[in-house]
Order: structure tokens, then sequence, then C-alpha cells
């Protein structure tokens, strides 16, 4: 009756861990992205796109992230997602230079302050 017992409560246990296993609490790219006030970007589930210069789609590799234009050759840029701020440097250059995007407006006048404050990943350093 023991070894029941037992065999009853591990497999409750491990009924509760298995529900979790399937959870990413990775950032996603999906969703609006500011820089200030102005929307730049709006990626898709779907891995289409919308910005100010048209419409395209995405897609990521590892930490690469492709953007694609019908009209132009895609454009790669490494990136990094760390919590509502992403950063993205050209993937071609070899300098360290990062653009910084929110996934939420900021004021234009707060947005130096705010933005700076952030931990900048090393790739942009």
């Amino acid at each position: 009756m023991r070894k029941v017992a037992i065999l009853l409560t591990l497999m409750m246990l491990l009924g509760s861990l298995v529900g979790c296993l399937g959870e990413d609490d990775a950032p996603s790219l999906v969703g609006d992205w500011y820089n200030g006030e102005e929307m730049v970007i709006d990626f898709k589930e779907d891995g289409s796109f919308v910005n100010e210069d048209g419409t395209g789609t995405w897609s990521i590799d590892g930490d690469t992230l492709t953007i694609d234009y019908s009209d132009d050759p895609p454009v790669e840029h490494v990136f990094v997602i760390e919590g509502d701020w992403m950063w993205l440097k050209d993937a071609d250059s070899n300098d360290n230079d990062c653009f910084q995007l929110s996934q939420e407006p900021i004021d234009d006048e707060e947005w130096d302050e705010i933005a700076s404050a952030q931990t900048t990943p090393s790739m942009c350093e």
C-alpha cells in the first residue's frame, strides 16, 4: 500500500511539472515597436510586418532578424529583446551602433532619459 501511495504522489508531482514544459516566457518580437512616440514597425504573428516604408515579411534564425521587402534585397539585423526593449544592429556592420526600440510609446521629451537608463546588451558596446 505504501508503494502505491508513493507512486501516486510521484505521478501527481510529475503531472504538475509537465504542464510547465510548454510555456515559453521568452520576449516576443510580435507587436508594435516604437522610437519615442513614433511607431516604427509592427511585426505580425503571420511573419508579415508594416512600417512607414511599406510591408513585407520577417523571419528569425537564432539572433538574426531578416526583414524582406518584396522589391528590395532582404536586410539582416542582429537583435536582442530584453523585457519591453529591443536592440537592433546591421548584421553586416563591424561597428557596435544599435538602434533601440520600445514596445510602448514614450513621450519624445522623455525618450533619451528612459532609453539610456536601459542596460545595453554587449553587442552594442
